[in-house]
């Protein structure tokens, strides 16, 4: 006769399964923690309290068919700009995206270009279709200190990956234009769960 105490086989899946996402939970925030402190104090005010550095690199993000960068990707082309016009960045690496007829790096070469930048003073990187890559790509460019441009909730992840592929760098963040209340709430969590990977797989697979 079954113990009429004992829980039954759904509750018992039940709590393994509510365990499981506290872990989990758990897991995700103490990750967050962990890089945000980390990054903090490479985490520049802005382009007048920037260093010189030999480069600035600039995170790719999306562009539209007609050439023009998203409104994040268009903030981070303008602080890049800036520190290239105050002296503060020699040479700006721009990297993303590249598949087929899009090209991320290209529309970015292009709105720099228009803007006054030198073609000589632009790198472009068309292996960064992710952050790790990009900074594994300006590592074997031999890129050993940089301005990392990206936005703010973006640079812990950033300038982890930088530091791991051995490269000397501190973030530049660039202003945050989210259109919409949604889009910043799917931003946060979708960030938050990528911090949690890329700890994870800087200590799994010693990302380089």
């Amino acid at each position: 006769m079954p113990d009429a105490g004992a829980p039954g086989p759904r509750r018992r899946a039940l709590r393994w399964l509510l365990l499981a996402l506290l872990v989990g939970v758990a897991a995700v925030t103490a990750a967050n923690l962990y890089l945000a402190a980390a990054a903090r104090p490479a985490i520049l005010a802005g382009v007048s309290a920037a260093p010189t550095r030999p480069y600035a690199i600039v995170l790719g993000n999306r562009v539209f068919p007609d050439g023009s960068p998203s409104d994040e990707l268009a903030a981070r082309l303008e602080t890049a700009l800036a520190l290239h016009r105050a002296g503060r960045a020699g040479k700006i690496v721009v990297s993303g995206m590249v598949h087929e007829n899009y090209d991320e790096p290209r529309a970015m070469a292009a709105w720099l270009e228009a803007r006054g930048v030198p073609a000589g003073d632009i790198v472009r990187d068309a292996g960064g279709h992710r952050t790790a890559a990009t900074m594994a790509d300006a590592a074997a460019l031999g890129i050993r200190s940089a301005l990392i441009v990206t936005q703010e909730y973006h640079l812990p992840r950033a300038l982890y990956f930088a530091r791991h592929a051995g490269i000397d760098a501190l973030g530049v963040p660039s202003p945050t234009r989210f259109g919409r209340r949604l889009v910043a709430i799917r931003v946060f969590f979708r960030e938050a769960a990528a911090r949690a990977e890329t700890v994870v797989e800087v200590a799994v697979r010693g990302v380089r």
